[in-house]
């Protein structure tokens, strides 16, 4: 295969990279320039119409994240909201909740534990390790 022959590809017969060899290699948007000057008119508007239809589509992703992002806000901002008002108003409470954001989903979990649960649980658990070095070390 020539070297000719080589920079066209089998698609169309367009050139893809530059006749003149370079000191520096090739980068994709040489590649791309190289292609798009090489078009014929039919192949020129297809390519136009091609990527007026990818601006629209990521036009349309972009208004949906940020719908995404802006409903996500809110919706955190009630969470916050309803926990404040039930730390007012109760000593035990979980509240979980899922939120679809503009990059993913978020999963948040506030909990609040009466302090007498708090501290029975720290008591227990001293009792239980006193008692461990006791029969340990103790007898």
């Amino acid at each position: 295969m020539s070297e000719n022959e080589s920079n066209r590809t089998d698609d169309e017969g367009l050139e893809v990279a530059p006749k003149k060899q370079s000191l520096f290699p090739l980068s994709a948007e040489d590649i791309v320039d190289n292609a798009l000057q090489n078009l014929d008119e039919s192949q020129a508007r297809r390519v136009t119409e091609k990527a007026a239809d990818e601006i629209v589509r990521l036009a349309v992703e972009k208004r949906k994240a940020e719908y995404r992002n802006a409903a996500a806000q809110e919706e955190m901002h009630n969470l916050i909201n309803n926990a404040n008002l039930l730390d007012k108003q109760v000593s035990d409470y979980k509240i979980s909740s899922t939120f679809e954001t503009a990059s993913g989903t978020t999963n948040v979990e506030i909990r609040k534990m009466p302090p007498t649960i708090k501290y029975l649980a720290a008591a227990i658990g001293i009792a239980t390790l006193l008692i461990a070095v006791y029969l340990l070390f103790g007898r």
